[in-house]
C-alpha cells in the first residue's frame, strides 16, 4: 500500500502507463467508428505519450510537482490527432493542479484528476459525451467525492480506474455512432490502458513494452528528419522557480526569442520550463535569472554530438538547409501526402510540406519546427484533415508568434485556399477568402473498407470500396470504377462547373484517364481536371465545385 507517490514513483508510473498503451494501441485502434483506414486513436496517443515520457526521464526527478511540469510539457509538443491533444490537455490540467507539490497523496491526486478533466473540457470547443471527455469527467468527479474515504493512493486509484471502466462501458449509449458500430471510444480505452499501466507501476508490477523495442518510433518523412548545419550549437534547458506569482512566459519569451532558435517556454504556476537552441545559454540564463532561481539546468553541444554520430561522413557532405531564414511575410505550411498534391500545393505557394495525413498525423511540434526557425510577420497553417486541426491550432497556445490556422479538412479544401490566397492582401482579407473559397467545395474520397459493419443503413464488408461525400460513407460498391461513378452522381448539381479528379498512387495513369474521358462524356456541362495525387489509401480524392 502507498499512502503517497513520490517522484520516482511517478516517473515509473508514467513509464509503465505508456508501455501498457504500446502494447495495447492495436486494441484501440480496432475500436475506430469508421471502417475506413484512420483507426489511428491508440498510435497518435501511444505517440503522445512517448514524448511524455522521453521528456521526463531526461531529467533527473525532483518534485513530483516539477515531473507532472515535464510530462506535460513533453505531451504538450508531441501531441498527435484529437485523441493526443486531448491527451496533452489532461496532462497539462493534471500538472497544473500538482504545481508546489512534492509527492501525490489521495487529496492531490483527486485534485489532479479534477484540474486534468477540467483543462480537456476547456480545450475542446464543442465537447462531445461519451468520449474519452467522459471518461476523465466521471472519474474526476468520483475523485473528488470520494477521496476523504481514502488513505492509500493506489487503492484510491484503483477505485477511480473501475469508476472509469464503468463510464467506457456507458458510452455507445451516449454516442449513437458507437452503439451502431457496437464499440466503446477508442480515446477513453486508451486513457484506461494509460492509467492502468500506472496503477500497476505504483502496485510494483511495471509493465514494459512486450516486443522488447523501444516502441512508438516516429513515422518516417516526418519533417526535421532532414540534416542540415548546426547554426545554434547548444541546447539549452532549465526550469525557473519564480519569485512570486507573476505571469512571465511571454516577456521571456520575448526576450529569449532574438538568442536562438527552437525556443519553448511554458509555465505552469510558480515553475517555467525553458529549452532553447542557443550560442549563447549564459545570455539566456542571465534573462532567465530575473524571474527567480534556476534549477537542472542542462546544456548540451550539438555539434559535437552531430560530428560524433556521423562522423567523417558528413564532414564530407553539406546537407540543405530546410529552412529559409530570410524574413517573409506569410509562411504557409501544410499538411500532405502523395507526391503530386505536394507539387500542386508548392506551384500554388505553399512553403512548406509535412508529410502527414489520414493514418498519420504529424505532432504539434512538427508545425513548431517550422514556426520557430522562420521568420514571418504571418504564418498560415492548413491541417488538411479533420484529426490534425487540434494539433495544428495547439501551435497558437505554445508560440507567441502571429499563427491562424484555416480549418481544411481535405486536400480539394487546401487546393482552394490556395487559389484564393493573394501575397499581396492583408492578413484579413486573406484568411476570409481562403475560408470562403474552401467551403465552396464539395469533396468525395474512394477508399476501401478495413473492416465489416452497417453505417447509415449501408452494410459494409471488408474490402469493399466506398465512396465518401464530405465525411459521409455514401456508396459502398464492389469495384472502384463504380464507386466512383455513384459517387459522382450524388456530388454533381446542376450549378456544378469543375470537377477535379485526383488518383493516388494505387491507380496507373491509364486507369485514371479512361475514367476521366467517361465522365467528360457523362457530366458535358462540367470541365474534367485529371492531375496526379499519389496519396495513400486513398484511390481518387475529388473536389466539385
Amino acid at each position: 500500500m502507498h499512502k503517497e507517490v513520490n517522484s520516482e514513483l511517478f516517473v515509473r508510473a508514467i513509464k509503465s502507463g505508456y508501455a501498457n498503451l504500446e502494447n495495447k494501441k492495436s486494441e484501440v485502434n480496432s475500436l475506430n467508428v469508421f471502417p475506413v483506414p484512420d483507426g489511428d486513436t491508440g498510435t497518435n496517443m501511444a505517440l503522445t505519450m512517448q514524448h511524455a515520457k522521453d521528456e521526463l526521464t531526461k531529467q533527473i526527478p525532483g518534485t513530483v510537482g516539477e515531473c507532472a511540469v515535464n510530462a506535460s510539457t513533453g505531451a504538450l509538443m508531441g501531441a498527435r490527432g484529437n485523441s493526443g491533444v486531448i491527451l496533452s490537455q489532461l496532462f497539462r490540467g493534471f500538472s497544473k493542479s500538482l504545481a508546489g507539490k512534492s509527492v501525490i497523496d489521495v487529496q492531490n491526486l483527486a485534485n489532479a484528476f479534477d484540474g486534468a478533466s477540467k483543462m480537456a473540457y476547456k480545450a475542446v470547443m464543442k465537447p462531445t459525451e461519451g468520449t474519452i471527455l467522459t471518461v476523465a469527467r466521471m472519474m474526476s468527479e468520483f475523485a473528488v467525492a470520494n477521496y476523504e474515504k481514502y488513505t492509500d493512493v493506489d487503492v484510491f486509484l484503483r477505485d477511480i480506474l473501475a469508476e472509469g471502466d464503468k463510464a467506457l462501458e456507458n458510452t455507445p449509449n451516449l454516442l449513437p455512432v458507437l452503439k451502431q458500430a457496437g464499440v466503446v471510444d477508442a480515446g477513453g480505452k486508451g486513457l484506461l490502458c494509460i492509467l492502468e499501466g500506472a496503477l500497476a507501476a505504483i502496485e510494483g508490477n511495471d509493465i514494459v513494452i512486450s516486443d522488447g523495442t523501444s516502441g512508438g518510433e516516429e513515422t518516417e518523412g516526418m519533417i526535421g528528419e532532414i540534416d542540415s548545419e548546426i547554426t545554434f550549437a547548444y541546447c539549452t534547458e532549465f526550469l525557473i522557480r519564480t519569485k512570486d506569482d507573476e505571469e512571465y512566459e511571454r516577456s521571456l519569451t520575448e526576450k529569449l526569442f532574438k538568442l536562438g532558435d527552437c525556443l519553448i517556454v511554458i509555465q505552469d504556476g510558480r515553475i517555467i520550463k525553458v529549452h532553447i537552441h542557443t550560442n549563447e545559454p549564459w545570455t539566456a540564463m542571465k534573462h532567465a535569472a530575473g524571474c527567480g532561481e534556476l534549477e537542472k539546468i542542462k546544456i548540451e553541444n550539438m555539434r559535437r554530438q552531430h560530428s560524433e554520430m556521423f562522423g567523417d561522413v558528413q564532414a564530407e557532405t553539406k546537407a540543405e538547409d530546410i529552412y529559409d531564414k530570410e524574413h517573409k511575410k506569410y509562411v504557409i505550411a501544410s499538411v500532405c501526402a502523395g507526391d503530386g498534391f505536394e507539387d500542386i500545393l508548392k506551384q500554388l505557394g505553399v512553403d512548406y510540406i509535412i508529410k502527414g495525413g489520414q493514418t498519420m498525423n504529424p505532432s504539434t511540434e512538427d508545425f513548431l519546427n517550422i514556426i520557430q526557425n522562420t521568420d514571418a510577420d504571418h504564418y498560415i497553417l492548413l491541417p488538411n484533415n479533420k484529426n490534425i486541426i487540434m494539433a495544428a491550432k495547439q501551435t497558437i497556445e505554445i508560440s507567441d508568434k502571429n499563427i491562424t490556422v484555416v480549418e481544411t479538412r481535405n486536400l480539394p479544401q487546401a487546393i482552394a485556399a490556395m487559389i484564393a490566397f493573394s501575397p499581396e492582401e492583408e492578413l484579413e482579407g486573406n484568411i476570409e477568402a481562403m475560408n470562403e473559397a474552401k467551403g465552396e467545395v464539395t469533396t468525395g474520397q474512394v477508399t476501401f473498407a478495413v473492416r465489416d459493419t452497417s453505417v447509415s443503413g449501408i452494410e459494409i464488408h471488408e474490402g469493399d470500396i466506398l465512396g465518401m461525400m464530405n465525411e459521409d460513407i455514401v456508396v459502398c460498391e464492389k469495384s472502384v470504377r463504380e464507386a466512383m461513378i455513384q459517387l459522382l452522381d450524388r456530388m454533381v448539381t446542376e450549378d456544378s462547373e469543375l470537377i477535379s479528379v485526383y488518383y493516388g498512387e494505387d491507380v496507373t495513369k491509364e486507369e485514371a484517364e479512361a475514367l476521366a474521358d467517361e465522365l467528360s462524356e457523362k457530366y458535358e456541362d462540367c470541365d474534367i481536371e485529371l492531375s496526379e495525387g499519389s496519396q495513400p489509401l486513398y484511390y481518387y480524392i475529388i473536389g466539385v465545385e
